[in-house]
C-alpha cells in the first residue's frame, strides 16, 4: 500500500465502497463547509489535526488501516503519517488535499444515445457540479457548464478526435467560477452565455448569446442540437437539447426539485417565470426525453451507473412540478428558500466579466457543495 492517493484513485474507492474512512484533520469550521464525498456515502470522521496529535494513542487504536487522512493541501496529514507511522499504523493520505478534491473532474460516457453521436456527463464530486461534453466524432464538439480547468474538456474531445466549436453556459452560474470563456479562447470556440445574465453591458470576453431556438451545427446533418430558453432560476437560463433524446436543463430543474429564483435578487418574479417554463415550456416535451442537470444534491441522485438523469415522466411525478395554481407553485418556491451563501453574489459578478478574481479568491469562492436547488423537492 503506497502512502499517498490521489484524487482519482480516492474517488475510485468510495465508488466501489472500498474506503474504511476518511480522517479529516481541518479545522471544524471548515470541515462543516464542506466535506469529501463522492458517488457513495464514505465513513468520515472530523478530529483537527492539533487535537489528533494530543489524542494520538486513541487514534491509533480507534482508525482501521486504510483510513484515508484529509487537510487543506495535504501538509498537515502528512506529518500525522509519520506519527501514526511511528505506531506501526498503515494510513493514507491524500495528495494535495481538499484542494486537489476540488477540481477533480470525472467523465462519465453517457449510453443509450442516437446513432452518431457521443456524449460525457463529466461529474466535479467537490461542488457536486455537471457539465457536457457532446459531439460526433472526427467532426465537432460541443461543452456545456464547464468547470473552470480547460484540459479535461479538451482531452475528452481528442479522444474522438472532434474539434470543440462551442462553449455555453446554461446561464450565469453563483456557485462556481465557470472556465467557458477561457476554454472557448484556447480552442477557438465560440462561447455563448445569456445577456439577460450578464446585465446585457458589453462583456469583456467574446460572447455570442444564444437565441431561443438557435441550432447547433455538430457536422453532421442528421444531427440538430438545439438551444431552449426557459427563464426560473435566472433570467435568462438556456436549456440544451437534442430533441426526442435528451435535455440539458441547467439549473432550471433537477432530478429532484427545481432551480432557486432569488440568487439574482428578483425570487417573485423569477419563480412566475419558473412556473410558466414548467408548464408551457417543458410539460409539452416528450416525456421520456432523459434529463440531464447541471447539479444533484445528494448522492442519492446518482444512479446505479454513476449517472445523474432523469426523465421528464419522472419529474413531473414531483407535487410541486405538478402544481397548476401558480399562486401556491411561487409560495411554494419561495417559502422553500434557504440562505444563499455570501459567495454567491461575488461569483455571479466574476462569471459576468464585472470582476476580477485572483487563484487565492477562486479557491475561497468555490468552498462547498452548490446550494443551487429550491428545498422543495417532492
Amino acid at each position: 500500500m503506497g502512502r499517498t492517493v490521489t484524487t482519482r484513485e480516492l474517488y475510485d474507492e468510495i465508488e466501489a465502497g472500498t474506503v474504511p474512512l476518511i480522517l479529516d484533520v481541518r479545522n471544524q469550521d471548515e470541515f462543516a463547509a464542506w466535506q469529501v464525498e463522492g458517488p457513495k456515502p464514505v465513513p468520515t470522521r472530523n478530529l483537527p489535526i492539533w487535537m489528533a496529535v494530543e489524542q494520538l494513542d486513541d487514534v491509533v487504536k480507534e482508525i482501521p488501516d486504510n483510513t484515508v487522512v484529509i487537510c487543506a493541501h495535504g501538509n498537515g496529514s502528512d506529518l500525522l503519517l509519520d506519527l501514526l507511522a511511528d505506531e506501526g499504523r498503515s494510513v493514507r493520505n491524500l495528495d494535495g488535499g481538499t484542494a486537489a478534491w476540488s477540481e477533480l473532474l470525472v467523465p462519465k460516457r453517457l449510453p443509450d444515445l442516437p446513432d452518431g453521436i457521443v456524449a460525457w456527463q463529466v461529474h466535479r464530486p467537490a461542488k457536486a457540479c455537471l457539465s457536457y461534453v457532446i459531439g460526433v466524432p472526427g467532426k465537432r464538439a460541443i461543452v456545456v457548464d464547464p468547470a473552470r480547468f480547460a484540459d479535461p474538456y479538451i482531452e475528452l474531445a481528442a479522444t474522438e478526435g472532434m474539434t470543440i466549436t462551442n462553449v455555453i453556459d446554461t446561464h450565469v452560474h453563483a456557485d462556481h467560477i465557470t472556465g467557458g470563456p477561457e476554454l472557448a479562447e484556447r480552442t477557438g470556440a465560440t462561447y455563448h452565455v445569456p445577456i439577460e445574465d450578464t446585465g446585457k453591458a458589453p462583456t469583456p470576453f467574446a460572447n455570442e448569446p444564444l437565441a431561443d431556438g438557435a441550432e447547433i451545427d455538430l457536422g453532421d446533418t442528421s444531427i440538430h442540437i438545439l438551444s431552449i430558453k426557459m427563464p426560473g432560476h435566472t433570467p435568462g437560463s438556456t436549456c440544451i437539447s437534442l430533441p426526442g433524446s435528451f435535455l440539458l436543463t441547467g439549473d432550471t430543474v433537477f432530478v429532484r426539485g427545481v432551480g432557486r429564483p432569488d440568487l439574482t435578487g428578483r425570487a417573485e418574479e423569477l419563480a412566475s417565470e419558473l412556473y410558466h417554463t414548467v408548464h408551457d415550456r417543458l410539460r409539452p416535451l416528450d416525456p421520456r426525453t432523459t434529463v440531464l442537470p447541471a447539479h444533484w444534491s445528494f448522492d442519492n441522485e446518482i444512479g446505479d451507473d454513476g449517472l445523474v438523469r432523469t426523465d421528464l415522466a419522472s419529474v413531473f411525478s414531483s407535487t410541486l412540478l405538478s402544481e397548476a395554481d401558480m399562486v401556491k407553485f411561487i409560495e411554494e418556491v419561495i417559502t422553500s428558500l434557504p440562505s444563499a451563501p455570501e459567495t454567491y453574489d461575488t461569483i455571479r459578478l466574476v462569471n459576468s466579466g464585472r470582476k476580477e478574481a485572483s487563484a487565492d479568491d477562486i479557491e475561497f469562492l468555490e468552498i462547498g457543495k452548490n446550494q443551487c436547488a429550491a428545498s422543495t423537492t417532492t
